[in-house]
């Protein structure tokens, strides 16, 4: 995955779970996206799925999986996602 790519599919992110996390977390991962911190974006809102245990597809955990590790971000946070369906 090339830097344009994960930019392209980190930035869609915000928008595919805003109803899902809380306001002020749905905020700072806006403000990462406009500052292109993809991998900041990323796994803050993996660890903020994962903390209040909100429903993810499965399709949703492996994309969040792809992302985190074509930056080399941490992982941890995909173990504990609420994966359904």
């Amino acid at each position: 995955m090339d830097e344009s790519e994960i930019a392209r599919r980190a930035s869609v992110l915000p928008g595919r779970f805003a109803g899902r996390i809380p306001a002020p977390t749905l905020e700072v991962i806006e403000l990462m996206d406009g500052g292109g911190e993809y991998g900041e974006l990323t796994i803050e809102l993996a660890a903020s799925l994962a903390a209040h245990h909100t429903p993810v597809t499965a399709a949703e955990r492996d994309e969040l999986l792809a992302l985190l590790q074509a930056m080399g971000q941490p992982t941890d946070p995909i173990e504990r996602l609420n994966v359904q369906g």
